[in-house]
C-alpha cells in the first residue's frame, strides 16, 4: 500500500529506500510504501541512523552489531540484518 502519511517513529524498525520510494518496516511486521525519498524521511525522523545509501534505522530496535571479515552488520529485533556501509561506519559505530 502506498502511503503519504509517515508512521509514528516508535512504530518504525527501519526504512529501505529505492530511488523515489521508501519502504517502511514496522514493529508489528507490516510494511508500507511511501512515494517520498529516503532523504526526505530522514529529515523528519530525528534520532534515526543512516547506515547506508538505502537504509535508515531506528536505534531503539538494534539487538546486536556484528563484524565478520570486515563487514559490519546491524541485527534488528525482527531478525533482519542490515549492512553498514564502509563510508558511514565511523559515524554509526
Amino acid at each position: 500500500m502506498i502511503s503519504q502519511k509517515t508512521p509514528q517513529p516508535q512504530e518504525i524498525l527501519f526504512l529501505r529506500g529505492d530511488i523515489n520510494y521508501t519502504e517502511f518496516h514496522l514493529v508489528n511486521g507490516k510494511k508500507y510504501l511511501s512515494s517520498f525519498t529516503l532523504l526526505r524521511h530522514q529529515e523528519k525522523l530525528e534520532g534515526f541512523l543512516r547506515v547506508s545509501r538505502k537504509h535508515l534505522i531506528n536505534p531503539t530496535y538494534i539487538t546486536d552489531v556484528e563484524c565478520r571479515h570486515g563487514l559490519h552488520q546491524i541485527m534488528m529485533v525482527n531478525g533482519e540484518r542490515i549492512v553498514v556501509s564502509r563510508r558511514r561506519k565511523s559515524s554509526v559505530l
